[in-house]
């Protein structure tokens, strides 16, 4: 009887609704940004003066990025050129900031795309193979350290100057944290795991499907997350050096010689703001569709419920 009790109520507590979170837990991400706003107004009204130009305050920020979206819209407006709403959306993308977004945001998710490919592949190959793992962990080690910017000279001397140099550079950057990573997930996989599926009899192929890969997917994600911020790192030092005319961190280089520090704020938001819904499209629902609905990991916010 005591255990249809206990059973029962285990079961009561399983399918429980969720207590509701409240509004303070819900705008905790934004906490970070507004802590970064807040110090930063602080500072450009603190400093004023001459000095003023090279710290503008939140406000001319966003004005600066306002203008950055509307000015040809305007423009076109004063010059009574706009006939309709589908030739104010035609102005509208003729934004220069809207042609740096559009550049950077086809090179640096497809060099990623192709380092997180070729990264989990070579990864898996180390993992499982003890001659690629002796060929590449060797090699991979003494690359990791070097910066990807040192690679971007002799990379513009071999393939000259353009896109497939910067998606070479950031492609190479992201590759080596995915590789390691994926190594490393596939070599600390529960080793019980991996004898209780030989003791059913499962084949190398469904131990690698059904154990491995799972059990080496947190790994795997946390590599690609590394993997994406070397990416906009690269990319960073790629785009000034690439001999291109637009992208984010070309449009931010170029803003230097102008000292047109809002500019390059602004640029700099655009870039963090893509890689947070980078974040947030691919690998949040990537991970609560995987290792957290298995239980191999909680959810951001489970800091509430740990002791």
């Amino acid at each position: 009887m005591a255990d249809s009790k206990s059973s029962a109520s285990i079961i009561e507590e399983s399918v429980k609704p969720r207590p509701k979170k409240s509004f303070l837990v819900k705008i905790r991400p934004a906490y970070p940004f507004i802590v970064i706003l807040a110090i930063w107004q602080l500072s450009a009204m603190y400093v004023g003066g001459n000095l003023g130009q090279l710290f503008p305050t939140v406000d001319k920020i966003a004005l600066r990025a306002y203008e950055l979206l509307t000015d040809p819209l305007t423009d076109a407006l004063k010059e009574n050129k706009v006939n309709g709403i589908g030739e104010a959306l035609h102005y509208l993308t003729e934004g220069p900031i809207i042609w740096h977004v559009f550049h950077t945001a086809w090179r640096l998710p497809l060099a990623f795309f192709i380092a997180a490919i070729v990264g989990v592949i070579v990864g898996i190959l180390m993992g499982r193979f003890a001659f690629w793992e002796s060929f590449f962990v060797p090699l991979l080690s003494v690359l990791l350290p070097i910066p990807a910017l040192a690679w971007t000279p002799i990379a513009i001397i071999w393939f000259g100057l353009g896109n497939q140099t910067i998606i070479m550079i950031t492609a190479f950057a992201s590759f080596l944290p995915i590789a390691m990573a994926v190594w490393t997930g596939v070599k600390t996989v529960n080793p019980v795991w991996i004898r209780a599926a030989q003791s059913m009899n499962a084949d190398k192929m469904t131990i690698f499907k059904t154990v491995v890969l799972p059990g080496s997917l947190p790994m795997i994600l946390s590599g690609m997350r590394i993997g994406l911020a070397r990416a906009w790192r690269a990319g960073v030092g790629a785009e000034a050096f690439g001999g291109v005319k637009w992208g984010l961190s070309a449009g931010i280089f170029d803003a230097q010689e102008y000292l047109d520090i809002a500019f390059m704020m602004v640029a700099i938001a655009v870039l963090g703001i893509f890689g947070y819904l980078l974040e947030k499209v691919i690998f949040q629902p990537l991970e609560t569709r995987t290792v957290i609905r298995w239980g191999m990991m909680e959810e951001m916010g489970g800091q509430d419920k740990k002791v």
